[in-house]
């Protein structure tokens, strides 16, 4: 009754065969193993693929997570750019490259966005410091001519370009540039470490380059790092901790628009921020 009552259900979806008789008996086979299967499967007895290669530890299935993760950021980043949504997609590149799992091209095209980003918004100081971040990438980085022709960002590119070229061959710079101090090498060791996703080495540089004599912007940059670093570390308390100290140096700090809607650190902030506003509402920024 089984075999009956299952070829009548299906036999309106199987496409007309000759008689029994004038087929070889290996057709029969396959049809009835076909008729079978498709009875399991609406029944629910056919198990669910299974996710996952055979043998991946957890670590590896994480890694791979993080690794879609950011290069989705990636791709929104650069979509939110060509709409013009140039806070937004700072914000994906930064996540993008927070989580340490793009590859060094993708990090040049997250860098280059940033800096062609910073550019279009009149901040010259941080395109060309994203433009040394793609060179320290790969010494050979360059533009499309469109792109490197560019009227906004381009004059920045040529810039950089030309004074690394002339720093690899040894010849001087068109400014002379005094010697790093302690405080300033050990502040570009951080910057290095965090945008290598090491938070941990990165925040042991900030801690050590404030213990040298550093400049007001330093000390606050340094402080804001710190903060970041801890936040992406999920220690939220050393987080806040370090933005009161920057608005102890600078009572109306802010962060960029795309800084202050990161996920990680975004919320701590805005917790400090109202907190000193609430507390000192009077306090004169320090010059």
């Amino acid at each position: 009754m089984f075999a009956h009552s299952s070829v009548s259900v299906f036999s309106a979806s199987i496409p007309a065969s000759p008689p029994a008789l004038d087929r070889p008996r290996g057709h029969q086979q396959i049809l009835c193993a076909a008729i079978l299967a498709t009875f399991l499967s609406l029944a629910g007895c056919v198990a669910p693929p299974v996710v996952g290669t055979k043998g991946s530890t957890a670590e590896e299935v994480g890694r791979q997570q993080r690794l879609e993760r950011a290069q989705n950021n990636l791709a929104d980043g650069l979509k939110r750019y060509e709409a013009g949504a140039y806070d937004e997609s700072m914000r994906s590149f930064l996540l993008a490259l927070d989580s340490g799992a793009l590859t060094i091209a993708q990090q040049i095209t997250a860098r280059k966005n940033m800096a062609f980003t910073h550019c279009v918004n009149n901040r010259e100081a941080a395109c060309k410091e994203e433009f040394e971040k793609a060179f320290a990438l790969d010494a050979k980085f360059d533009l499309p001519a469109a792109e490197a022709g560019h009227p906004t960002w381009g004059p920045i590119f040529r810039l950089v370009k030309t004074e690394i070229e002339l720093r690899n061959s040894g010849r001087s710079l068109p400014a002379p540039l005094k010697p790093p101090t302690a405080g300033e090498k050990l502040m570009a060791d951080g910057a290095v470490s965090y945008d290598a996703a090491d938070y941990t080495k990165a925040i042991k540089s900030y801690q050590e380059a404030l213990k040298e004599t550093l400049v007001d912007s330093d000390q606050i940059r340094a402080h804001k790092f710190l903060a970041f670093s801890y936040c992406l570390s999920n220690r939220v308390t050393l987080c806040r901790a370090e933005f009161e100290k920057v608005f102890q140096l600078k009572a109306d700090f802010d962060l960029e628009p795309a800084e202050a809607g990161h996920p990680s650190w975004g919320p701590s902030f805005r917790t400090v921020k109202a907190k000193q506003k609430n507390t000192n509402p009077a306090t004169p920024a320090k010059k």
